[in-house]
């Protein structure tokens, strides 16, 4: 009888650790080339945000391209881009609304604020505890990078930069200048 059980749980658990492995229980995120659902994210007043209304945020008086780079207060990778991001978002205020965005649950606005602050970050922080803006980009790791172009259509998504590859650099000029993204997707990697 022993013997039947210990063989039973044995298979539930080899089915269960396929599937977690499989990535199943993940969601895919949309395809590049795709229009972005208009996903609601928070500021660190409270105040809520739709993805079609960011460039209102950002200050632009129409709708522009969209950065968001998935970040976190806790994240060793982020403190490695978060800078470069900053200056990304400064040096484009007037141009694309620029965002470091988190989505990890559990966090507080005033925990991000204070990190934001002692890190000297001048860009906005935008926050979604509950993960619904991972699940569309169907991403699981911090600095995760996503271009939005002005019509709202998913342009790039992957990695911010890779060693010398400026991923999010490259991705935002040339949705600034109208052309064809050269490299779409690259793997997620925080």
């Amino acid at each position: 009888m022993w013997e039947s059980l210990v063989g039973t749980v044995k298979t539930f658990a080899a089915v269960v650790m396929m599937i977690c492995l499989s990535g199943a229980d993940r969601p895919k995120g949309i395809p590049v080339g795709d229009k972005v659902p208009d996903f609601t994210v928070i500021d660190l007043d409270g105040k809520s945000w739709k993805l079609s209304t960011l460039h209102e945020k950002a200050g632009l008086k129409e709708r522009g391209p969209v950065v968001l780079t998935f970040w976190c207060s806790f994240c060793g990778s982020c403190r490695q881009v978060e800078s470069s991001l900053d200056k990304l978002a400064t040096a484009n205020e007037r141009k694309a609304a620029v965002f470091a965005l988190d989505a990890s649950a559990g966090e507080s606005a005033d925990k991000v604020a204070k990190v934001a602050r002692d890190k000297k970050l001048s860009l906005s922080i935008l926050m979604d505890g509950e993960g619904q803006s991972a699940d569309v980009f169907g991403t699981r790791h911090t600095t995760t990078t996503v271009v939005i172009d002005s019509q709202g259509v998913l342009r790039y998504c992957g990695q911010f930069e890779h060693g010398k590859q400026q991923y999010l650099k490259d991705a935002l000029a040339a949705v600034l200048a109208g052309d064809e993204v050269r490299v779409k997707k690259t793997p997620h990697h925080g």
